[in-house]
């Protein structure tokens, strides 16, 4: 039987949101759906394409490096309270496995792996980018779904057990079947000039995945179509329902993931949306942080600074130095950069990792500044 959603007084129960319910839609996806439309109405030909690529190079120094950057202020900042034991047992296994354990793990694979690619050995580097991209969807489909689940804990409008298991179902197997889609001819991915292994998932395997996408898609809609009826009928408006959180997860699975065919223009502006909708959390987050602790505006003014340096380190002047000393020129694009490749291969899967624990159901810093403030 579904499970009934607890019934609340419409006048008694005011909405929350992390800003407003009309920027949150935009913020957490809705925007990004804006700018599909305008480029498919503007046309842009390659040459125009190829400029905007430069423009999104440039953005992600201020929004996607960033994002990654605050979250690894947020997860080694959480050290006092792993050591302390402030943190639930089980999930300071997974601190200690995604704080240190994963990144020496990583480092001694892409430094053997670099070392092998300097000697024309390629394979052991290809599937360490191929692991990248892989875990990308995986990424990018749980932060749909965790923002959906937020949004609902914020409204206190949870989406019933049955429902929550035909999101979380549908998300893994859009992630799948985007892969499968991904990977269907024999043409190698490329991060700066490091060429992945070339994949020919058999054409029978990706109509199945598909299939079960399709499938649990329809499981989804049914059960969400019956969870807001049920809330209709207590004569809530939307902005007390979770939609920016539902729109979110369905801008992720199947517009970002691509089961929508998409601009060519529109897909290399789908990372910084992703990282506007991440920071669109860290930024309740960390206000609501400065509020109850008497943050001053310089502190937080420090946090996004540091960020942005972090940022810019990871991802530019350490690899870039590394780079420079072995071949004494600068990296620059269309060219080849190994240690831009293996520190930007390092940052994007230590972040989905170190994210699967942070964003974690029992995070108690998590609970008392966004949850509960």
């Amino acid at each position: 039987m579904h499970t009934q959603i607890q019934t609340e007084r419409h006048i008694a129960t005011p909405h929350r949101a992390l800003f407003t319910p009309w920027t949150d839609v935009l913020l957490l996806g809705g925007g990004s759906v804006a700018a599909l439309f305008l480029f498919k109405l503007l046309h842009l030909g390659a040459e125009s394409v190829a400029q905007l690529a430069i423009v999104m190079l440039i953005l992600a120094n201020f929004v996607n490096h960033p994002h990654f950057a605050y979250s690894y202020q947020l997860f080694y900042g959480s050290w006092k309270e792993v050591k302390n034991g402030g943190m639930p047992a089980d999930l300071t296994k997974r601190w200690w496995l995604a704080g240190f354990i994963a990144p020496i793990a990583l480092i001694l694979a892409l430094t053997a792996g670099a070392l092998l690619w300097l000697n024309g050995q390629q394979l052991a580097l290809g599937v360490c980018l191929n692991l990248m991209g892989l875990l990308v969807g995986w990424h990018y489909v749980k932060q749909g779904f965790g923002m959906a689940m937020m949004d609902a804990a914020f409204k206190k409008r949870y989406w019933p057990a049955t429902t929550r298991k035909a999101m979380l179902m549908n998300a893994y197997a859009c992630w799948v079947a985007a892969w499968t889609l991904g990977n269907s001819t024999q043409i190698a991915k490329d991060l700066w000039g490091i060429l992945g292994i070339p994949m020919n998932v058999p054409g029978f395997i990706t109509i199945i995945a598909c299939t079960i996408a399709g499938g649990t898609t329809i499981w989804f809609v049914l059960e969400v179509y019956r969870a807001i009826k049920q809330w209709q009928a207590q004569q809530l408006n939307w902005k007390q329902l979770p939609i920016a959180g539902l729109t979110a997860y369905l801008v992720t699975l199947y517009i970002w993931m691509g089961l929508i065919s998409l601009d060519a223009a529109f897909v290399l502006t789908i990372p910084f949306f992703h990282s506007l909708q991440y920071l669109t959390v860290i930024g309740r987050y960390k206000a609501n942080e400065a509020a109850s602790g008497g943050w001053s505006r310089g502190q937080l003014l420090s946090f996004v600074l540091a960020g942005a340096v972090l940022g810019a380190i990871g991802f530019w002047v350490l690899p870039g130095v590394l780079d420079y000393a072995r071949t004494g020129a600068l990296p620059k694009l269309g060219g080849t950069a190994l240690a831009v490749a293996c520190c930007w291969i390092f940052i994007n899967v230590h972040h989905y990792l170190i994210d699967n624990v942070l964003w974690r159901q029992g995070n108690p810093k998590v609970k008392k500044y966004l949850f509960e403030a």
